[in-house]
């Protein structure tokens, strides 16, 4: 109750904790003031020296220690880790960041409405406080591809009544925004008349179409984050949520002396398990920021208070009476590695390792039947063009990649034809099969669309996945269409999940059961999974300084600048369907 934080300082009931002798951030001030912290229940009651009279049930010495906030990721995606949320909170928690705003998109793309009230339940009642936003846009590029599931205003508002959930999440056919699409604008009025929060993801629009945006309500982006765009968002009155590929020296610079720095906000939006592993959460973008150059006490800011306020969260992201006690306890400000994290008062980890084990949630028994896929042949995978006799060559559109970036660049490039077929050396296929099934009965299918990639010459067997954002159709990359078929049919009979395949033999796997994109495995059996299969990937030849994020990017048909969904090869800026081949001669 309020009054027992009173009561505690007045003397009349101890505190639940006491924390002596730490150096405590200050986000409001941008300071640091030495002194102890008192915690009753739940709440900070106190800081400051503690020169009256008291009692605690528990204390203990912070060690000179910086107090720092519990990191708020305004903008996250839990099924970026393929990890369930149980798994996943024991992770992130070890790394400091206590609350998450998670879009579940990715499951409601194959198990819809159930999906996200599934993932909601079993993000309850953790020392992670999790709020689900509602996945706006399913399928992303309608028309362009197909998923499990379609989000109009009704679904919008079935959304917003599920316990846990806060507000809409990312609003990411910002075209469809902006050539004043019915169906789409009506799932933001849905969500604008109740009053949440509205995410956006705006990458491409400039000007009056970004303006138009902007005018529906939703004012907050994590894409395209150079230093032009980032301006005009700004100026246009957006939130800007930074993740970690567009921290950029002359964009540090340039937020670090803007006037109005509560619309600033460091976020993770995908960090696939290996990352996290490696890296860390939250905290390994505030690191890399500082490193940059953003002063350490203004890039704990981005990723506290300024998300709390988001989030409308207004006891949360400070170490200040009243709030709650999410705290870290950390000897460097630019590392941001704590030693011992809070959640609610209660000490939740130490030293790298959760103290908690969180229960496992039972998810439907339907969710671990979600590949419905007829098996597929070698000759699934062959190119099918109609080609004239008589050409020699034929000019194809490309998805050109590099080893970097997971953009795509739309090129037009001129290939031998023998025999009536096109000679794709030194291109990789990438296959996409819509894998959600037809009706309620789930009748499965096989057809297989293809694509070409550029940029990875040593590539020579093939990867499976059938995490694709945003659909989850299974995708196949490749060079040998046996391996091709070969992956993706280990994939439908294990019910999802990651395979690679070179010369006829299996050389890695991992299973994703949960729908598509889950595991419930243990932290040590899928560092050893993934292990294996990042091995593989390195064998396969698929060199990229994030495979894993450009493998599940490929298909996503709201990403620049050419992707290739279950229906087709896609102009993304365009919003239209290329053919493979542009002419022959």
């Amino acid at each position: 109750m309020a009054a027992d934080c009173v009561y505690s300082i007045i003397g009349k009931k101890p505190f639940d904790l006491v924390i002596k002798n730490v150096k405590i951030i200050n986000v409001f001030t941008e300071s640091i003031v030495k002194g102890d912290i008192a915690v009753t229940g739940d709440t900070i009651a106190y800081i400051g020296k503690i020169d009256f009279p008291c009692t605690a049930r528990r204390e203990i010495d912070g060690a000179g220690r910086y107090a720092v906030p519990g990191l708020i990721d305004a903008h996250m995606h839990i099924e970026s880790s393929m990890m369930a949320p149980a798994r996943f909170a024991e992770l992130i928690l070890a790394c400091g960041t206590t609350t998450v705003a998670a879009d579940p998109h990715e499951i409601g793309n194959v198990c819809g409405a159930a999906g996200v009230r599934a993932l909601a339940e079993a993000s309850a009642n953790m020392p992670l406080h999790v709020l689900m936003m509602a996945p706006s846009t399913i399928p992303s590029a309608p028309g362009l591809e197909r998923s499990g599931w379609s989000v109009g205003a009704a679904e919008m508002e079935e959304m917003l009544d599920i316990p846990g959930v806060a507000g809409l999440g990312e609003v990411m056919d910002f075209n469809g925004v902006a050539d004043g699409d019915e169906r789409l604008l009506g799932v933001v009025e849905a969500a604008r008349k109740r009053g949440v929060i509205m995410d956006g993801h705006v990458p491409a629009l400039t000007g009056a179409r970004l303006q138009a945006f902007r005018s529906t309500g939703v004012d907050a982006d994590h894409t395209d984050m150079s230093l032009p765009r980032a301006r005009e968002k700004l100026a246009a009155g957006f939130s800007i949520q930074i993740q970690n590929s567009f921290l950029a020296k002359d964009l540090i610079e340039y937020v670090d002396q803007f006037p109005l720095q509560d619309r600033i906000m460091l976020i993770t939006d995908d960090v696939p398990f290996i990352e996290l592993i490696e890296h860390g959460h939250l905290n390994a973008n505030v690191r890399r920021a500082i490193a940059l150059g953003l002063r350490p006490l203004r890039a704990i800011r981005y990723a506290t208070i300024n998300a709390a306020s988001r989030l409308r969260l207004y006891d949360r992201g400070a170490v200040s009476p009243g709030y709650k006690a999410d705290i870290l306890l950390m000897k460097d400000l630019e590392e941001i590695k704590p030693d011992m994290v809070f959640s609610d008062g209660q000490l939740v980890a130490e030293n790298g390792r959760c103290l908690v084990r969180m229960e496992r949630y039972k998810f439907p028994e339907e969710f671990y039947h979600s590949v419905h896929v007829l098996p597929l042949a070698a000759e699934d995978f062959a190119l099918k063009t109609d080609l004239p006799p008589e050409a020699k060559e034929a000019l194809i559109h490309v998805l050109g990649c590099n080893e970097v970036t997971t953009r795509t660049k739309n090129e037009r490039r001129w290939v031998p034809v023998r025999g009536g077929q096109l000679d794709i050396t030194g291109l990789v296929k990438v296959g996409v099969i819509y894998r959600h099934g037809c009706g309620l009965e789930k009748a499965p299918g096989k057809e297989v669309s293809l694509g070409l990639l550029a940029g990875f010459p040593d590539f020579q067997g093939a990867l499976a996945s059938t995490y694709a954002h945003d659909s989850h159709n299974l995708t196949v990359y490749g060079t040998d269409e046996s391996d091709m078929a070969l992956a993706a049919n280990r994939l439908i009979e294990i019910g999802g999940g990651l395979c690679a395949v070179q010369d006829g033999k299996i050389l890695a796997e991992v299973p994703l059961p949960v729908a598509g994109v889950l595991t419930e495995g243990e932290v040590d059996e899928l560092k050893e999974q993934f292990g294996d299969f990042f091995r593989a990937v390195e064998r396969v030849g698929l060199r990229h300084s994030h495979p894993m994020m450009f493998m599940t990017l490929m298909t996503l048909a709201v990403s620049l600048e050419i992707k290739c969904t279950d229906m087709g090869l896609v102009d993304t800026l365009e919003k239209k369907f290329i053919p493979l081949v542009v002419e022959a001669r």
